[in-house]
């Protein structure tokens, strides 16, 4: 009974592992022919889309079965053309509804299917996928929301920087280097909406606004932080400094030489910091009077920038290592040690 109980055991584990390898053999057979059916139909495809681009002759219509391949194709061409060659391509595919089929494809059940869908749009650089892509930020798939972000930051709409900048300000959602990094892509053209949003009600959205500002570096950004400098809260007023020390100019200038008398001692840290940035050998004078702080890195920040500026600078880090306090003895002497810039003689 026991050996009839095993041989049974036996044949069903060998009649299932023979289905699987045959269910295998199928699925690679079918695999190889929808592989070399796409090859065919890209081959087939390719020319009509060189004319395409090449001679202004519109796009072949394809059968819906056939339109991956035609996507596929297109975005080839898309990443090495640019302007009018480009605008034929994706107005073509307009056309035949393949851009309304990828906009559909953002709502499938599967994630990556989404993901996919997002990174075409994003590719195809179209202004018309923005609404989309900026629905897709909520998506509950983490992908597909990272997905979304890059394809507008690729498209580089300004209609796009509000949510992209709410989405900053969202951390337990989003990884903040990746959504700034896409809003500094967008360059100058993310500059006015950023500017909207510095009177926004809620904090965490400013300061994303002004930390995405201080990357990008448009002076046009200058007057706004240095509002922010004069009569946000603490934290604001810290995170325009950093800003405008990335931006320079006078008026920036200006404005973090007043900091230097902030009240609070993050705001005067970031202040003599972004100094150094500035590298104006003028306002040397100013940190070494700002140098002797209760603060420690107020007088590190005050001192490291004394250092980037020049002659004047060692000057000034020099005549600090006598003075009577000697804490800011020890910050001048250890910062012309490191950075080896002691006067000789």
């Amino acid at each position: 009974m026991k050996f009839d109980a095993l041989l049974i055991a036996v044949a069903v584990l060998y009649l299932t592992s023979i289905a699987l390898i045959v269910v295998t053999v199928i699925r690679g057979s079918v695999r190889a022919r929808r592989e070399r059916a796409h090859a065919r139909v890209t081959e087939r495809l390719r020319k009509p889309l060189e004319a395409c681009v090449l001679e202004g002759k519109p796009l072949p219509r394809v059968p819906r079965g056939e339109r991956d391949a035609l996507l596929e194709l297109v975005l080839r061409y898309t990443s090495m053309v640019r302007g009018r060659d480009a605008e034929r391509l994706t107005d073509g595919l307009v056309e035949q509804g393949a851009i309304a089929y990828l906009m559909q494809r953002l709502h499938a059940r599967a994630a990556w299917r989404r993901a996919e869908a997002a990174e075409m749009l994003g590719r195809l650089r179209l202004r018309a996928a923005v609404p989309s892509l900026v629905a897709a930020l909520d998506d509950p798939s983490e992908d597909v929301r990272t997905v979304a972000a890059r394809g507008l930051a690729a498209i580089r709409d300004p209609a796009a920087v509000p949510a992209l900048a709410r989405a900053l300000a969202d951390p337990s959602r989003w990884t903040l280097s990746l959504i700034a990094e896409n809003l500094m892509a967008m360059g100058p053209s993310a500059v006015p909406p950023l500017l909207d949003l510095m009177h926004s009600d809620e904090h965490n959205v400013r300061a994303a606004a002004v930390q995405v500002l201080g990357e990008i570096r448009d002076p046009a950004a200058t007057p706004a932080l240095i509002e922010v400098l004069r009569e946000a809260g603490l934290n604001l007023r810290a995170q325009a400094a950093a800003a405008l020390g990335k931006l320079g100019g006078p008026d920036a200038e200006s404005s973090l030489l007043a900091a230097l008398d902030d009240p609070e001692w993050q705001v005067r840290a970031q202040a003599a910091k972004a100094l150094g940035r500035v590298a104006d050998p003028a306002s040397a004078s100013s940190l070494a009077s700002a140098m002797p702080d209760d603060n420690w890195w107020v007088r590190v920040n005050c001192a490291e920038s004394l250092a980037r500026l020049g002659a004047e600078g060692r000057r000034q880090l020099e005549r600090l290592t006598h003075h009577e306090d000697r804490f800011v003895r020890d910050q001048a002497n250890a910062v012309l040690e490191v950075y080896g810039v002691r006067v000789a003689g």
